[in-house]
C-alpha cells in the first residue's frame, strides 16, 4: 500500500472516531443527524476527492457518512 493511501486511511479513521464521539454525546445532540461542513480550497479539495470514485471528481461537493454524522466537503468558491 502506498504511503499516501495509508495516510489517508489514518485520516478517515480519525473522522470516524470524531463521529463516534459526536454520536455518543446524546445529552447534547439528542438523536439528531449531524452534518459537519468542510470548505476547502481547490488544491486541497482535489487532493481529498482523488481518494474516492473517479465519477465524483467533477463534483463541487461530496459526503462521507459515519452513522448519523455526515461530513460534507465543499469546494470553496
Amino acid at each position: 500500500m502506498a504511503e499516501n493511501e495509508e495516510n489517508f486511511r489514518d485520516k478517515l479513521k480519525l473522522l470516524a472516531e470524531v463521529a463516534e464521539q459526536i454520536e455518543n454525546n446524546k445529552d447534547f445532540f439528542g438523536d439528531e443527524v449531524i452534518e459537519v461542513r468542510v470548505k476547502l480550497e481547490k488544491d486541497k479539495y482535489d487532493n481529498v476527492l482523488r481518494n474516492f470514485r473517479e465519477i465524483d471528481w467533477s463534483s463541487d461537493k461530496f459526503f462521507i457518512n459515519f452513522g448519523k454524522v455526515s461530513y460534507k466537503f465543499v469546494l470553496k468558491k
